[in-house]
């Protein structure tokens, strides 16, 4: 066991969560909890959505996957900041209007003010359950890292980030996770940029890239090794649902104004398009020193062990911090968009419509512990962190992206049509998924196109003849 990294994760979580503590005296009432008091300006909007972006996926995730197909990599983070782009560009703001005008504070009231409490119960219930295998995720994601590096048992790990992320979510909801979100990201930014220089200074830097074409081939460096149809992959599923994304789209229901939704969202894409050749570069470089796996269980191994084996242990040190981070600000956003949908589209919908402001901010806490046991649980059993969120994304993806885009651009859209698109998107991506055989994600893009198509063409039909019909 590797004593030092212990102390100094330990009390890098004791800060955070004393951060969010601290931030916490600020929340008095329950919109301060789900939506910051509508606080946030474009800096700490773009922190706290940055830092949930460069979580388990854009560090340990893409770093494994650029160790495994090269270059191609890119696109898995390339998509999320392109997704973001739009999203700042198009449903942010106006999604931030509707928010405001009908005192939303999850996208399912959003659902219920547009359509109705059927579509807003089955569509929660995809997001719930897809929230647990992304906080899963990320869960796992930390336990790799500390185990890696500290040398203790992965569900220690596990369990010792789930406290952090308690603590300071738990204590004031959106509110302090943003002002932990920029201690966060800002260390991120720095420590990032330092590893992969020293990277490069250790293994022989741009010859260390071209490692990976000697045992692989020319196309291990080319950012279109993926193809086409990989690319359109990612674009398709990762990029839409950053577009789409509960957890993203309820903190733009924190900014103070429309123009900060807009700014915030555009700073976030900014910097989340300049940190993704980091990760990328990382796991190229990766295979001049293991040219093959060997004793690696996977790949989510590859960021993990080169902290340990390849940077200087000071740099080491400073990058497991950031690695731990980027984990947790991201562990922290899915428990926000778990918790609150959990508090208000169960909760307070179903069981107690009655409940005051002090009930429905007792009731996001409980949530908030609720759904991370939950997840906990599945983590320890079931570590994988791509598995787990490539799952999440083409979910969302499938059940919400007509039904959001449609009700938003389409004035005639209604319940009806709204929940014959979840229906038959739905069912389609499953057939499809049982015909092919294979696991969802981006790599894996037909199920999901046809999905979304199949609803997209279900809405319309339903559409178009409701409004005949009232001719």
């Amino acid at each position: 066991v590797n004593t030092v990294a212990v102390i100094v994760l330990v009390l890098y979580g004791i800060v955070l969560a004393s951060v969010g503590f601290w931030a916490s005296r600020r929340v008095r009432q329950a919109r301060d909890f789900y939506v910051a008091g509508h606080r946030l300006g474009p800096g700490l909007l773009a922190a706290t959505i940055l830092a949930a972006n460069i979580g388990s996926g854009t560090t340990v995730g893409v770093t494994g996957l650029a160790y495994d197909i090269g270059a191609g990599a890119i696109w898995w983070t390339g998509s999320a900041a392109l997704g973001t782009v739009v999203l700042a560009l198009t449903i942010g703001p106006r999604m931030w209007r509707v928010a405001r005008d009908q005192e939303c504070c999850t996208v399912g009231d959003y659902l219920e003010f547009r359509f109705s409490v059927s579509l807003r119960s089955t569509v929660a219930g995809f997001i719930w359950f897809g929230s647990v295998l992304i906080l899963m995720s990320q869960l796992v994601a930390i336990g790799y890292v500390v185990q890696a590096f500290s040398g203790v048992q992965l569900h220690y790990g596990i369990l010792g980030g789930s406290a952090v992320v308690l603590v300071y979510y738990v204590s004031g909801g959106l509110w302090s996770s943003a002002v932990v979100n920029v201690v966060q990201v800002t260390l991120k930014l720095i420590a990032f940029p330092i590893a992969l220089l020293a990277t490069f200074r250790v293994l022989g830097g741009f010859g260390a890239l071209q490692a990976g074409a000697t045992t692989i081939g020319p196309e291990y460096l080319s950012p279109l090794s993926v193809g086409a149809l990989g690319i359109a992959g990612y674009v398709t599923v990762l990029g839409t649902s950053f577009v789409i994304s509960p957890g993203l789209l309820q903190k733009t229901f924190g900014a103070r104004d429309e123009a900060s939704v807009r700014q915030g969202l555009l700073l976030s894409a900014f910097g989340l398009a300049c940190f993704s050749t980091i990760p990328v570069a990382l796991g190229m470089m990766a295979r001049s020193y293991w040219a093959a796996p060997l004793s690696l269980s996977g790949s989510g191994w590859v960021l993990p062990q080169m902290l340990v084996d390849v940077l200087p242990p000071s740099i080491g040190l400073l990058t497991l911090a950031a690695v731990v981070s980027a984990e947790l600000s991201s562990a922290d956003a899915v428990l926000f968009m778990l918790s609150t949908s959990m508090a208000r589209d169960f909760y307070q919908r179903f069981w107690n419509r009655d409940v005051d402001d002090a009930g429905l901010l007792r009731a996001g806490r409980i949530a908030a512990f609720v759904g991370l046991s939950v997840s906990v649980a599945i983590a320890l059993f079931i570590p994988s962190i791509l598995g787990g969120l490539s799952a999440f994304y083409t979910i969302l993806v499938v059940v919400l992206a007509v039904p959001l885009i449609a009700g938003l651009y389409f004035p005639k859209t209604d319940n009806r049509a709204a929940l014959a698109a979840v229906i038959a998107s739905v069912v389609t991506w499953l057939l499809a998924l049982w015909v092919t055989g294979e696991f969802p994600g981006p790599a894996n893009l037909w199920p999901s196109l046809l999905g979304i198509t199949a609803g997209a063409i279900a809405c319309l039909l339903v559409t178009l003849r409701t409004s005949l019909g009232n001719r």
